[in-house]
């Protein structure tokens, strides 16, 4: 008994598993869409009302599809169908991909877009336009309101920042971070391969502080009220967290690979120079910030100069120690063979306050 329904799309589930099991029906796809169900060998008569109600059940499901018309063939018509099929029924392939949904989206401004963004690439995009309205409303949440209505969105976007204007301080330093960490590797590599000549450590460690702090000039008349807001007690932590990964690739980029104590101690120091280089920014009136950058001009030179100082001090203490040492040697030996019995006291005392 062959049944033959015209079908653009039929999905196997379990169900269609245990009534072919159950009644011994075979099933299979042609091309064409056309599903023939072939009913082979005798029906036992112990089984024949259960096969009956799987048979008329199945005829109920096939009738029903065959009334809904669907365009796009669902995923799994292209498990079940072999290469050689899908090359028959190119026709309709082509049909069908012409009935795919859209993927694209379109908002309120009118742009279009081929894939969705996800929710961070959209609060990304928010608070990048939001920085050009932080001169006229500050680091504030109307700042984000305002770039969410420019970007063809609603004003209640905001409820996707929980940290508000904190959030949009911490997107500016990032950002910042990632662009001087991008100019030092470029620079970087321009010394690598000969077409630029390498800085001294001062040098370079002044340049690239100068750099970072040019990037708050846009906005150094509200910057004080962003430096509150970082100072918060929940952004706190993502503040050290920017703060030190910016320190850390200006000494990575100077050429430090220290592994022991002066790994932290450099850090440290270089953090202290760019807050203090930082509020004295904010406070200058000068000429393109000339007293700032006179001002860490100094404090490079400071740093450098005890770095030197205490390599000094250290050569010059194992030197004396050295020297110490060897005189001490010598003279014990002297006074041993002059003065045997009187000596061994004052030499063993002498070896004593030196080791």
């Amino acid at each position: 008994m062959i049944f033959g329904i015209k079908e653009k799309s039929i999905i196997l589930t379990n169900f269609d598993v245990l009534f072919a099991i159950a009644t011994n029906i075979h099933v299979r796809l042609k091309t064409g869409f056309v599903l023939q169900v072939a009913v082979q060998g005798t029906v036992s008569l112990q089984c024949s009302n259960v096969r009956r109600g799987f048979h008329r059940a199945a005829l109920l499901r096939l009738a029903s599809d065959s009334k809904s018309d669907t365009s796009v063939p669902p995923p799994s018509y292209h498990e079940v169908h072999t290469t050689g099929e899908s090359s028959s029924s190119s026709a309709q392939g082509e049909s069908s991909e012409d009935a795919q949904p859209n993927t694209s989206f379109q908002d309120q401004s009118g742009e279009h877009g081929e894939d969705y963004e996800t929710e961070e690439q959209l609060q990304a995009r928010i608070l990048t336009a939001a920085l050009e309205f932080v001169p006229q409303h500050g680091w504030t949440v109307e700042a984000i309101a305002a770039a969410a209505e420019t970007l063809g969105l609603s004003s209640a976007s905001t409820g996707m920042f929980n940290n508000g204007a904190g959030d949009l301080v911490l997107h500016f330093v990032a950002q910042c971070n990632a662009q001087l960490a991008e100019t030092l590797a470029e620079q970087n590599n321009q010394v690598q391969l000969g077409q630029a000549e390498a800085k001294k450590t001062a040098e370079f460690l002044k340049d690239a502080v100068e750099m970072r702090l040019r990037m708050l000039i846009p906005y150094i008349d509200t910057w004080p009220q962003a430096m509150s807001i970082l100072l918060l007690p929940h952004n706190i932590p993502d503040s050290l967290k920017h703060l030190s990964t910016m320190v850390d690739d200006i000494w990575y980029y100077a050429g430090d690979r220290s592994t022991d104590v002066n790994w932290y101690t450099r850090r440290a120091a270089l953090t202290g120079i760019y807050n203090t280089t930082e509020l004295v920014m904010v406070q200058d009136s000068s000429p393109d910030f000339e007293e700032t950058w006179a001002f860490l001009d100094n404090r490079i030179k400071d740093v450098v100069n005890m770095a030197n100082t205490a390599k000094q001090v250290q050569a010059t203490g194992e030197a004396v120690v050295q020297g110490l040492m060897g005189a001490a040697i010598t003279v014990t030996t002297q006074k041993i063979i002059q003065f045997p019995e009187r000596n061994i006291l004052s030499t063993k005392r002498l070896l004593g306050l030196l080791f």
